[in-house]
């Protein structure tokens, strides 16, 4: 028996292990991983490979690699002959989705099907590719997607056992995917569905997602944190994402939100006879796509909820067919304007933080990119060519930003650490204490990003330090709100402090908080500490200390606020330091304060490694004795009774 149970700890051990230490990248790493990236279009999502654009070879992906896209979206479909079991057994009035007797296993996908599919992706995982599985295709959409839309002949009854039969069969698909691929790397991602959004409404997309969602979570391994991309139902283009309901947005965390951009279709898909829009660049037709774009950041940002554009494009030049080498019969977009559209939709969806894949569907197609001249008969597969001006206009433009905070002025970069722990943050220990710096997982504040730091061996506050980047414009007189939401995980015994490093007429100075106490949940209100910036300086830094206490920290959230530093009489700040004299300086002994205002005043007296070494509670009338501190720089600082600093002075102490 005593085996038996070592055994089975073993067992448990070993999964726990695989399960819980793989990459776990958050959600928002992984869109800055994908960046720039291309559809392989018609191809796997044909009723046949090679009916609509060339087999797939190799070299496609070596193609890609080689142009300088990180990404591969792969639509396929599933249904037809590739999924076996038909739903059509349960159509009539009188079924019911209470009569539905049917199970997953009746649907079966077809292993040949599953195998190239795996083939395919083994080819783009191995040059490092981030790649995409997307349900997509004309079969899925006839078999499952009319089946929810009233006005297609398709349609079933949301309550009927056709429509159970339904959704169990596309959960079989899913569950069958996410079985084969459940031990790929993570940079094998899902996307749920292709544009289901116009035959599905929010609240059906809604239950699919998180249908799907459990599905594949349920598979195990790496597919317990594998990112999965959704959208919303009921609206398309830029406002499909906003349709996800809050409650999938906080069902999972490791969620994207996509979105397909082709507006306006009047020029990007002018080859048709239906459109005859040739031109597009004007300051209007950006501003539209600004606008666009900007609900969709705004809506992304207020979510927490990263996003990539998964397909974009516009018709080749003037209906250009490149596999036969004729222009099409009602025109198209002027080359120019069709480059310039490819770049300014990639340049804006970078800017904002979106990932994208522009569509590509090959020769044959009317939005062609790259051009491949396999031959499936000899298995022969050569270096395909560029529509070049307009593989250039996507590589060209656009620059990942950086996660700013909420301030106008920007003095934390990063501050939910959803760029990543090392965007814009340091982590330093010193002497003889010890800690580490990863991300917090779900004990994040928000469910994506956070800094956990372990501090195994204390010494003091500021032997463990995180920083982030130095702030250089100049806002001297002002007064900074730093702010911060922080959580232990033991219940008492753990304090933090918040410290600015000010670097005034060249010379360092800190300027620590007072300690924050901790509890094991994140307060309602941010801990805040607040700074006023003297004249002269030329930047500041904000540090957390953590040094002090064993355990584990979480920290999350960053804000810096800038307000005027007079927030008593809401008069001039400069007047009011006038108001108050602090000489001599240099001062040799002493230090004596002229008030002419009603403040009664407090000191703070700091070394330029920002400890306190004199605190007078009352200096409205007394001097300051320096006679026991040594010859050097130190700082000095004046507040009121409720703590609002009123003035700040660098001292020069001399014998």
């Amino acid at each position: 028996m005593l085996e038996y149970m070592k055994h089975l700890l073993f067992i448990f051990l070993l999964v726990f292990c695989s399960v819980s230490f793989h990459g776990q990248i958050s959600s928002f790493d992984m869109v800055k991983k994908m960046g720039r990236g291309i559809n392989i279009g018609n191809v796997l999502s044909a009723p046949i490979e090679g009916n609509w654009a060339p087999v797939l070879f190799e070299q496609y992906f070596i193609d890609v690699k080689n142009a300088g896209f990180k990404n591969v979206r792969i639509p396929m479909d599933f249904y037809g002959d590739r999924t076996q079991g038909t739903t059509s057994v349960y159509s009539g009035e009188a079924n019911t989705s209470a009569s539905y007797n049917g199970s997953i296993s009746d649907y079966i996908v077809d292993e040949d099907y599953l195998d190239r599919i795996e083939q395919v992706v083994n080819w783009s995982l191995n040059l490092g590719l981030v790649t995409i599985i997307d349900i997509h295709g004309a079969q899925l959409k006839s078999e499952f997607l009319n089946t929810f839309s009233s006005s297609n002949s398709a349609f079933t009854d949301p309550t009927s056992a056709k429509r159970t039969a339904d959704i169990e069969k596309f959960k079989a698909i899913w569950l069958a995917i996410a079985n084969r691929f459940k031990n790929y790397s993570e940079d094998l991602l899902f996307e749920v569905v292709n544009e289901p959004y116009f035959e599905m409404n929010a609240t059906e997309l809604d239950t699919l997602n998180t249908l799907i969602i459990d599905a594949i979570r349920s598979t195990g391994e790496n597919n317990l944190t594998r990112n999965i991309i959704i959208t919303g139902g009921g609206e398309n283009s830029y406002q499909a994402p906003l349709q996800i309901s809050d409650a999938v947005i906080a069902y999972d965390s490791y969620l994207i939100a996509s979105f397909h951009y082709y507006q306006p279709f009047s020029f990007t898909s002018s080859s048709t006879e239906t459109y005859n829009d040739f031109n597009w660049g004007s300051q209007s037709d950006k501003g539209i796509v600004d606008e666009h774009f900007e609900a969709v950041k705004s809506w992304s940002d207020s979510k927490n909820i990263p996003v990539t554009l998964g397909e974009f494009g516009a018709d080749n030049e003037n209906g250009l067919n490149y596999n036969t080498g004729v222009y099409g019969t009602f025109g198209g977009p002027i080359n120019a304007d069709r480059v310039e559209f490819h770049r300014y939709i990639s340049e804006q969806a970078i800017n904002r933080g979106f990932s994208f894949s522009v569509w590509d569907a090959g020769n044959k197609s009317t939005k062609s990119i790259h051009l491949r001249t396999d031959n499936s008969s000899t298995n022969n597969s050569i270096a395909g060519t560029w529509v070049e001006d307009v593989r250039n206009a996507l590589l060209s433009s656009g620059t990942w930003p950086l996660c700013y905070g909420s301030s106008e002025n920007i003095i934390i970069i990063n501050p939910g650490f959803e760029c990543g722990l090392s965007e814009a943050w340091s982590f330093n220990v010193s002497n003889t204490a010890s800690a580490q710096y990863e991300d917090a997982l779900s004990e994040a504040r928000n469910g994506l990003s956070g800094a956990r730091i372990e501090v195994i061996n204390a010494e003091d506050y500021n032997r463990v330090l995180l920083r982030n980047v130095n702030y250089t414009q100049d806002i001297s007189g002002k007064k900074v709100r730093i702010q911060v939401f922080a959580k232990s995980l033991a219940t008492t015994g753990q304090s933090f402090k918040i410290r600015v490093k000010a670097v005034i007429d060249g010379d360092d100075f800190f300027i620590p908080s007072e300690a924050f106490i901790l509890s094991n949940q994140y307060p309602s209100e941010p801990f805040e500490f607040q700074y006023t910036i003297e004249q002269n300086t030329s930047s500041i830094q904000v540090q957390v200390m953590l040094g002090k206490f064993e355990g584990i920290y979480f920290l999350d959230d960053f804000d810096a606020i800038i307000e005027d530093a007079d927030i008593l009489s809401k008069g001039n700040q400069i007047e009011l330091k006038n108001q108050i004299e602090i000489y001599p300086n240099p001062s040799k002994n002493y230090l004596y304060i002229k008030n002419k205002t009603t403040n009664q005043l407090f000191g703070y007296l700091y070394n330029i490694q920002g400890r306190v070494l004199l605190n007078e509670t009352d200096i409205t009338s007394l001097p300051i004795n320096l006679s026991k501190f040594e010859n050097g720089t130190y700082f000095f600082v004046l507040k009121n009774k409720n703590g609002h600093v009123l003035k700040t002075k660098k001292i020069i102490k001399w014998d």
